[in-house]
């Protein structure tokens, strides 16, 4: 990339040490690859059965300047012999909820196992503990079975039904979620971004990832730390425009968001945020990880301009961190770097990726 590599920067005013990211320069090369071949399963898939998850999205691929990474999280997701996605729920956050379901709809049904079904869920942090269909949805799913639950948007939808359910808490088998940050770390971006942006899906419902931790459900994190080292750039797009069909429907929804990244953070490509959470699952010999403490404070705001907080900021605002664990106190673990081969590994997912006809089918 000849655009400003980002970093991560420190100071929040907590109590803690500093952490300084070191991205490396090999994690920004583009791909480039003549023949792209299904990937390989990994050790522990070859040995057992795929594991049964359901994924949790904010889809907003194709609406103007917004996110794309849940809807190459589903397509990686859909198309990894390491699964078994049982269902798929929608929940705000990239864009509002009535933009959000069709996407997912239509990612699923063309690309996804066939019969897959798309749950709508909460459409604010106010129906925190409500019923949705996506509630409803869940809760069957897990009393026919014990499911990982991939929660790739503000976690609204899984507390509810944790609330709402507690009984079912044994059947959850752990929940990934793209959240947290150590102490004291910012989320920078390029050269323009230097007072840093929000933990976005945490931000959107604090009280939904305080239900988790208090809950006890064994929680991964997949956070800003490890995906802001890990670049799509237009030659992974120019790769995905001459691909299968998914990967063409990709290239189509990219171009507003990677224009987006140039114009506000003087960078030549995007995070795949999402992505890294199906990691941890498909390709954890790409992923390290470590176990914290976690635990939610409060801080002063590090906030940027307003338009990339969602209105004004506030003086102080939560924070989900980790640290050294307290005994007896909630732990998670802490992915926090991504081998260059994830990059590799991501594209040739997205690249063998074909229509719904030739996926595994639903519940199989």
């Amino acid at each position: 990339m000849a655009a400003a590599v980002p970093t991560a920067g420190i100071g929040l005013g907590m109590k803690a040490t500093p952490v300084i990211l070191l991205l490396s320069q090999v994690a920004l090369t583009a791909l480039g690859c003549a023949t792209v071949q299904p990937p390989a399963q990994s050790e522990s898939a070859r040995v057992s059965a795929p594991i049964d998850v359901w994924i949790d999205v904010d889809t907003a691929a194709g609406v103007p300047r917004r996110d794309i990474d849940d809807a190459v999280a589903l397509i990686q997701a859909f198309h990894s012999p390491e699964l078994s996605v049982k269902g798929v729920s929608v929940v705000f956050g990239n864009t509002s909820l009535d933009n959000a379901m069709p996407i997912a709809k239509e990612v699923s049904q063309r690309f996804g196992p066939i019969g897959l079904e798309v749950h709508a869920g909460a459409s604010s942090a106010t129906e925190l503990g409500q019923p949705t269909a996506a509630t409803t949805a869940l809760a069957k799913a897990l009393t026919a079975q014990p499911l990982t639950l991939l929660v790739l948007g503000p976690a609204t939808n899984i507390a509810s039904l944790i609330a709402m359910r507690p009984d079912l808490v044994p059947r959850i088998e752990r929940i990934i979620a793209v959240a947290g940050r150590r102490p004291g770390q910012r989320f920078t971006t390029g050269t323009s971004n230097l007072r840093g942006h929000r933990d976005f899906n945490f931000e959107k419902d604090p009280e939904a990832f305080r239900i988790i931790i208090d809950s006890g459900v064994p929680l991964v994190l997949a956070p800003w730390e490890i995906s802001s080292t890990v670049w799509i750039t237009q030659r992974q797009l120019d790769l995905w425009a001459k691909g299968p069909p998914a990967a063409q429907w990709l290239a189509r929804k990219a171009p507003s968001w990677i224009e987006l990244w140039k114009e506000t953070f003087h960078v030549d490509g995007f995070n795949p945020f999402d992505t890294l959470a199906v990691a941890t699952l498909t390709s954890p010999q790409h992923i390290a990880c470590d176990t914290w403490g976690i635990q939610i404070i409060r801080a002063p705001n590090d906030v940027t301009a307003p338009e990339m907080q969602g209105g004004q900021p506030a003086q102080s605002k939560p924070y989900l961190v980790v640290q050294a664990a307290v005994e007896g106190g909630p732990q998670a673990r802490y992915c926090h770097a991504a081998a260059p081969a994830f990059l590799d590994d991501l594209m040739q997912r997205i690249l063998s990726a074909r229509g719904s006809s030739s996926a595994r089918p639903y519940g199989k």
